[in-house]
């Protein structure tokens, strides 16, 4: 037990007796003193000729050069704070004296030039002598600020007219090392008061690192050392301390909740991103104090960040966000292009051939070719030509029969100068009785002779050109494929437009997904998806661009079903993309997010209880409707075609679209079935809790989130805010540093600050 350390410093032990020293005659810990006592007379006199003549009389004898101050080496304090922790953690220039407490603070302390070349964080300048200071090295403006009443705050403010470098002096003892007079008037929740010493030249960057501020487990951890003020500490620590508030004025003020504390330091240029000796900065300490469900700390962070995030959005992530909203902007308008100018299919199969009746005995059969792309025939392809060239004239052919009529007005089954159709058959012949069958388009001549020979060596030489033309073709893989498939033919200027876009919208998917992929690499899987879980609209994006590099496998291999359904696809979760960029805007940012707390919450619960009546419903009628009957359908015809419900999916169709009041149809359908009561009885069920109960009750929900949303303070800004978010994690880190030299200022020690304005209201200048 003897070798136990105490937990209670020995200056904290000498408070008890304080008649020794001359500081407390002055200003006393029980508010007392005789510059109190004078303070007291002067405000009900109006005269402080007496209280400033005790001032300079009393006060300035304690101060250095009469208030000028004087530097001290760092390390010189350090060993002052070191004196009153155990024998083992003495610095070896404590442990080299037979009484520490002998140690003489200002014997060999160098030169201002001397100091000068040791650099700024070396040295510190003094203004209350340390020899006259209280027990744990306070100064009279700390025991104003200590006693917290009206009269202390005039004297301190008395004492700052004389003497403003007094505003930065600290408390010596390493119990409240570092704590200075705007702490504690953050503390006191005095912002009048934070007002004063910050124009007198308060340090907002003061850091208070005393053993009382500290956390729990890291006190006994604490050491010293000569090369820098601060104390070194474990770095494990589970944050937890009575008065462990960030050592940073700034975070002071978070963690107590003094909001107009913290604006106006802010205003003045203090950091929020400056880290204590466990690397915390506000926004963290805000986080550890456990106190963030209360509204005054919920307004503080959002000031915090939304502060930190103007900076950032000033500074490189607008130029991003718009710069991405316009290619995206340009995207769109390219897939619109694609789709707008996407063909249909075309006419299947060949129309029956017409008969025409005349009234001669000349009967006219002919076989429309619309079917065909007339203008895309080559000249030397046409059969009447070359029967034309064979011959020297016009060809004259044999009578053919009936039979051999209807053989030959049977077109091949492929296109025969594209594919491996069969061999053509002449299609140009005169009947017996002349009349003339055209069925290629051509008219034929009614006096050509009936030579067997010259059919013979016609149709010997359609066979060998088409031969010709056919190999030709295979020589063309592209024309062969622009007659195969639609979506590869060019035959205009669409055509060129349309292909033109869809080469620019596969590159520019590719592209999107290869920045995904890019950031997914620098921020890590978890983060990536974390990141996504914030923009669903951008994950409907990237899916639509995995969509779009399914197209040119399946335009290669003909698949225009399937493509035309991935088509669309692509433009339902295209589209919602731009919910993302409209969430930054103050007009329209709520309502997005109004929309997506509608689907997921609202229309997500009614769909669930809708959907319970829907398939029990459907599946009733179905039944019912299994009985239709249309009497006006003659017997022995099948009248299923008429039967609004005939399969139960279609029963499901129909219950949702009563569900919408479209019921005309199926209520008159009910009479033509055998179970008219009953239908009739569902229905009215049906409407009742479905139609009216349900519907309005997504209604009121939906009204109920509206207001929600609506009433929320700076709704769109919260939203602003996760944009900001996410663009600036599609940056790298190197890229990310680069940037931060942007928004931010360098301060005297190298470290980067951010400096902020605020525009204060009549009030807030008054204070």
């Amino acid at each position: 037990m003897g070798n136990t350390e105490s937990n209670v410093a020995s200056g904290v032990k000498k408070q008890v007796d304080t008649s020794s020293l001359q500081i407390y005659n002055l200003v006393d810990l029980k508010g007392c003193g005789l510059l109190v006592d004078l303070m007291k007379k002067a405000v009900q006199t109006k005269n402080f000729t007496e209280l400033d003549i005790a001032i300079k009389t009393q006060v300035e004898p304690m101060l250095y050069n009469k208030g000028e101050g004087r530097m001290i080496p760092i390390a010189k304090l350090v060993l002052l704070r070191n004196r009153d922790r155990s024998r083992a953690k003495w610095l070896p220039p404590l442990k080299n004296m037979e009484d520490p407490n002998e140690y003489d603070i200002e014997k060999d302390i160098p030169t201002i030039e001397e100091l000068e070349k040791l650099g700024e964080v070396q040295y510190r300048e003094v203004c209350w002598d340390l020899k006259e200071r209280g027990t744990v090295g306070e100064t009279a403006l700390h025991l104003c600020l200590l006693n917290a009443t009206s009269i202390h705050a005039d004297l301190a403010k008395r004492l700052l007219h004389f003497y403003p470098k007094l505003v930065n002096d600290i408390y010596m003892i390493d119990e409240y090392y570092g704590e200075s007079v705007l702490h504690m008037a953050i503390v006191n929740e005095d912002p009048a008061m934070v007002k004063v010493l910050m124009d007198s030249g308060a340090n907002l960057n003061e850091r208070c690192f005393g053993n009382f501020m500290s956390t729990e487990d890291q006190k006994a951890s604490r050491s010293d050392s000569l090369d820098h003020e601060w104390v070194n500490l474990c770095p494990d620590t589970n944050y937890e301390g009575y008065v462990y508030w960030g050592e940073y004025p700034l975070s002071f003020a978070a963690c107590l909740g003094q909001e107009e504390s913290y604006r106006l330091m802010l205003a003045r240029g203090a950091d929020p991103n400056n880290q204590d000796t466990n690397g915390n900065t506000v926004l963290h300490m805000l986080v550890i104090y456990e106190k963030i469900e209360s509204p005054e700390h919920l307004e503080m962070m959002d000031g915090v960040l939304v502060d930190l995030l103007n900076a950032k959005w000033n500074a490189f992530v607008k130029f991003r966000f718009y710069r991405q909203f316009i290619l995206f902007a340009f995207y769109f308008s390219i897939s619109m292009v694609c789709f707008v100018l996407r063909p249909g299919p075309p006419p299947t199969g060949l129309k029956p051939p017409l008969i025409n009746y005349t009234s001669t005995s000349t009967t006219v059969a002919t076989t429309p070719l619309d079917f065909m792309d007339n203008e895309s025939l080559l000249p030397d392809n046409v059969v009447y030509d070359e029967m034309m060239i064979a011959g020297g004239g016009p060809v004259e052919l044999e009578p053919l029969q009936p039979a051999v009529t209807e053989e030959m007005m049977v077109m091949p089954t492929e296109d025969p100068y594209n594919g491996t159709g069969g061999a053509i058959t002449p299609l140009i012949y005169e009947d017996g009785n002349g009349g003339t069958v055209n069925l290629h388009g051509k008219s034929s001549s009614s006096d050509r002779g009936k030579h067997r020979n010259t059919w013979n060596q016609a149709n010997r030489t359609v066979r060998t050109n088409y031969t010709f033309n056919y190999n030709k073709s295979r020589k063309f893989w592209w024309n062969k494929r622009q007659k195969v498939c639609r979506l590869m033919a060019v035959h205009s200027t669409d055509d060129l437009i349309r292909m033109g876009s869809e080469v620019a919208m596969f590159m520019g998917a590719f592209l999107y997904l290869l920045a995904a992929v890019r950031e997914a690499g620098f921020l890590g899987l978890q983060m990536f998806i974390e990141n996504l879980a914030i923009a669903p609209a951008r994950v409907m994006f990237l899916f639509s661009c995995l969509l779009m590099m399914t197209i040119p496998p399946l335009r290669l291999t003909c698949y225009d079903k399937a493509e035309d359904c991935i088509a669309v696809i692509i433009m339902l979760t295209t589209c919602p993309y731009f919910l993302f960029f409209c969430r930054g805007f103050k007009t329209v940012g709520p309502f997005v997010v109004m929309i997506y707390r509608m689907v997921m919450g609202d229309l997500l619960r009614f769909v669930s209880i809708y959907m319970v009546f829907v398939m029990g419903f459907s599946q009733a009628y179905y039944v019912i409707f299994l009985s239709y009957d249309n009497p006006l359908t003659p017997e022995g015809i099948d009248d299923s075609v008429l039967n609004p419900m005939p399969t139960p999916t279609e029963s499901v169709m129909a219950m949702f679209l009563m569900s919408v009041n479209t019921f005309t149809d199926y209520y008159t359908a009910f009479d033509k079935t055998s179970h008219t009561l009953v239908a009739k009885f569902c229905f009215i069920v049906f409407m009742v809790i479905v139609a009216i109960l349900l519907v309005n009750m997504l209604i009121a929900m939906m009204g109920n989130t509206y207001q929600k949303i609506a009433e929320t303070r700076n709704e769109w800004q919260r939203q602003w805010a996760r944009i900001v978010l996410v663009v600036e994690r599609g940056v790298s880190p190197a890229q990310r540093l680069i940037k931060l030299m942007y928004y931010s200022q360098p301060m005297s020690d190298g470290r980067r600050a951010l400096v902020l304005r605020l525009n204060q209201t009549v009030r807030q200048n008054l204070i």
